[in-house]
């Protein structure tokens, strides 16, 4: 089934909801699973559990609960286990950042996920819980915890950050509850620096928002995409589709495909750098290359997403834009695959050389597109090389702005948002620099193809 076909069967799924809500209220239906479990269950006394095998038998009901601007819960609905897992909770209509948690006989909770929102009218249906949807939980809520009065969070961003990879890494070695926590605070420090820095992107290329008016627009792709997951889609494309239905909101926005790469790309780098800095023992080794692989996944996708449509503004021949969906689609899969950082690593550096060309500029998609031959080739690879030096620059930026601002204990989301768009920006401009360089010999190509190289030299900074 084709991704465009998915989106279209989830979306009506959502729109006309599994009935009618009752009153002020509507259905809540879901289920808890005993998914993505790597650890034993309760492993840590009073810690909240990530879910996994045992769930479902030691779950006694479910709870749904509003968040506040502190992270505390107030519970709002409560509903017992049905068979095989199965919940139905009645949750007031018109709700948004919601937290559904499966508890124990004795109260303690053992599995949790996020709910978007309750749209009043419409049924809803749930993430099944899982050890992801629980970590995610728990991040959310930790970040609620630290922010500050004027920042804004987005619960949808988080599920895109937060993989059953990093689920499954988040206990290993954590001796104790304190440990664990420890971690998931870096995690919501990472993901608060994320989206600070994407903030920081947009206003510097004059998209004024906020993370509150972003999951105000995603609140659709988040819908989607538990529907998809409660119905048993295949996972990849689910994914795919929410992701593109991310891209479009934030177009509705005003962020253009481009722009979202460029702050995207800035957003994965606060991300990395947060979690190394603050996830520095070697017990949480595990735990950091997870989530390295994971924000390479939300690049990969940003940078194919923008490299597509720079070359279908830019004229370029369906050779070129195929050569250029099929670089796209080789690094989502080589990083989707990926067991290691350095893997993923691997699969950037292949996706600049088939787009830069480094080592064969005619045959890249940029060399292509531009028409590069023996006359023109040294002006070409002048300026791709220039290109990576700027990119070299950048690295160097970036790693001192982390080590002035991003402690073991400690980051300062704002500073680094602020530091971490001032390197791209330098970035930025140097790269663009190259346009006058190409314009002599390939006019108005010269502006899109010094984009393509922004997209394909500037990608997965701060990944090792």
């Amino acid at each position: 089934m084709k991704t465009t076909t998915l989106r279209n069967l989830f979306a009506a799924l959502v729109v006309l909801g599994l009935g009618t809500g009752c009153g002020n209220t509507v259905q809540v239906k879901g289920r808890v699973t005993d998914g993505e479990g790597t650890q034993p269950q309760a492993l840590l006394a009073g810690a909240a559990s990530l879910g996994g095998s045992g769930t479902v038998a030691a779950t006694a009901q479910v709870h749904a609960s509003t968040v506040g601007p502190d992270g505390k819960l107030t519970v709002v609905a409560e509903g017992k286990l049905e068979d095989r897992g199965y919940y139905t909770l009645r949750v007031p209509g018109g709700e948004e950042r919601l937290v559904l948690e499966a508890v124990d006989a004795s109260g303690q909770v053992v599995a949790s996920a996020l709910l978007e929102a309750t749209a009043e009218g419409k049924d809803v249906v749930a993430a099944p819980m899982d050890s992801e949807t629980s970590l995610e939980a728990e991040v959310f809520l930790q970040m609620m915890a630290d922010k500050s009065e004027a920042e804004t969070l987005d619960m949808v961003d988080v599920r895109a950050r937060i993989t059953a990879q990093m689920a499954a890494a988040a206990r290993q070695g954590a001796s104790s509850t304190e440990a664990f926590r420890s971690r998931v605070e870096a995690l919501a420090d990472a993901v608060r620096a994320a989206q600070q820095a994407e903030l920081e992107m947009y206003a510097r290329a004059g998209v004024r928002t906020s993370q509150t008016a972003l999951f105000e627009k995603e609140l659709m792709a988040a819908a989607v995409l538990s529907a998809g997951l409660e119905g048993g889609g295949p996972v990849n494309e689910l994914y795919d589709t929410f992701h593109a239905n991310l891209r479009a909101a934030a177009e509705q926005l005003g962020a253009k495909v481009e722009q979202q790469a460029q702050a995207e790309r800035a957003a994965s780098a606060s991300f990395r750098a947060t979690v190394k800095a603050r996830l520095s023992a070697e017990d949480a080794r595990p735990l950091v290359d997870a989530a390295l692989r994971a924000s390479a996944g939300v690049e990969a996708r940003a940078s194919g997403a923008a490299l597509s449509a720079l070359l279908t503004a830019g004229g370029a021949v369906e050779d070129v834009k195929q050569q250029a969906v099929t670089a796209s689609t080789t690094l989502r899969t080589q990083v989707r695959a990926s067991t290691s950082a350095a893997m993923a690593a691997n699969a950037f550096a292949s996706f600049e050389t088939s787009v830069s060309g480094s080592a064969d500029p005619q045959a890249s998609v940029l060399g292509r597109y531009l028409g590069v031959n023996a006359s023109n080739q040294l002006v070409v690879g002048a300026a791709v090389q220039a290109t990576v030096t700027a990119a070299a620059t950048l690295d160097a930026t970036l790693d001192a702005a982390v080590s002035s601002v991003v402690t073991a204990s400690a980051v300062d989301v704002s500073l680094l948002a602020t530091k971490t768009a001032d390197a791209y920006q330098s970035y930025a401009t140097a790269v663009r620099a190259q346009a006058t360089v190409l314009s002599p010999l390939f006019g108005a190509k010269a502006t899109p193809a010094v984009e393509v190289l922004l997209v394909a030299e500037g990608s997965f900074q701060m990944g090792l």
